[in-house]
């Protein structure tokens, strides 16, 4: 519940740098096939560290996803939408 952060106006990025491009594109590649989520890998600036970006059109489906399984206190990440 705590590896991605809300770009302001923008989207959300996953935390995906201890994971291979390969790996990040796999998650991808399910996201997008599985719940039909838009997702974009971007580079961190660092060698071989990627993360995986979901746009603030994919958003609220994601949060849709995700709400019953995040703890209550845990809310205010996602109580703007």
């Amino acid at each position: 519940m705590d590896d991605a952060c809300l770009i302001k106006n923008r989207g959300l990025k996953f935390s995906t740098n201890s994971f291979t491009l390969k790996e990040v594109k796999l998650l991808a590649s399910f996201l997008e096939k599985k719940y039909y989520l838009n997702t974009s890998i971007h580079k961190t600036g660092i060698v071989n560290q990627y993360n995986l970006y979901i746009p603030k059109s994919s958003l609220s489906d994601l949060i849709k996803l995700v709400k019953p399984h995040i703890h209550p206190t845990m809310f205010y990440k996602i109580n703007i939408y």
